[in-house]
C-alpha cells in the first residue's frame, strides 16, 4: 500500500471514527437527559440530585468528544498546509522557501493583490488608503506577512514601504 492510499485508509477510519464518537455522546446526552426529566415528578431529592450528575456528566462526556474532534481537524489541517508549498523553479521547495497558501486572510490576501496590482511595492500608509484597512489591522497583518516570507517593509525616516517578496497565486 502507497502512501496515498494508507493516507486516504487513515482518513477514512479517522473520520468512522468521530463519527461514531459523536453518536456516542449524544445518545449518553439524550438518555440523561431521558432520565433527569423522568425523575422530575419523583420527590425524593437523590434521584434528582443521582440525574442531576448523570445529566452533567454526559455533557462533559460530549465537550470531550467535541474537543477531541476539533485536535484531529487541526491536526490534518496542520498536515495539508505541510504539503501545500510552491515550488521554485527547479520544481523543489527548499524548507525556508517554504509558502502555506491555506493561512492567508481575507485582510492579507487583499494586501498581496495590491502590492501585485501596484507592481510590488508601496507606502505602508497609501497600502491602508487604497485597501481601507484600518492602521491596526494593516500593522498586523504586514508582521504576519513578514513572518510568512511574503513581504519586507522598509523604513526610510517616518515611512514605512512594503515591498512584495514572493508572489502567491490566487
Amino acid at each position: 500500500m502507497d502512501g496515498d492510499e494508507r493516507l486516504s485508509t487513515e482518513r477514512h477510519w479517522g473520520t468512522r471514527v468521530d463519527a461514531l464518537l459523536v453518536a456516542v455522546a449524544v445518545f449518553v446526552l439524550l438518555g440523561s437527559v431521558w432520565i433527569w426529566l423522568a425523575a422530575m415528578p419523583i420527590a425524593r431529592e437523590v434521584v434528582i440530585l443521582a440525574a442531576t450528575i448523570a445529566l452533567v456528566v454526559s455533557l462533559v462526556l460530549v465537550v470531550n468528544v467535541f474537543v477531541l474532534i476539533l485536535f484531529r481537524l487541526q491536526r490534518r489541517i496542520t498536515d495539508l498546509e505541510e504539503r501545500m508549498v510552491i515550488p521554485d523553479e527547479e520544481g523543489e521547495s527548499p524548507a525556508e522557501d517554504r509558502v502555506i497558501v491555506v493561512t492567508l486572510t481575507n485582510v492579507e490576501r487583499r494586501i498581496l493583490n495590491r502590492l501585485e496590482e501596484s507592481g510590488g511595492h508601496m507606502s505602508q500608509d497609501e497600502l491602508r488608503r487604497v485597501t481601507g484597512i484600518s492602521k491596526s489591522t494593516l500593522s498586523v497583518s504586514l508582521s504576519a506577512l513578514e513572518r510568512k516570507s511574503l513581504i519586507a517593509r522598509e523604513e526610510s525616516g517616518r515611512t514605512k514601504t512594503v515591498i512584495l517578496k514572493k508572489s502567491v497565486p490566487r
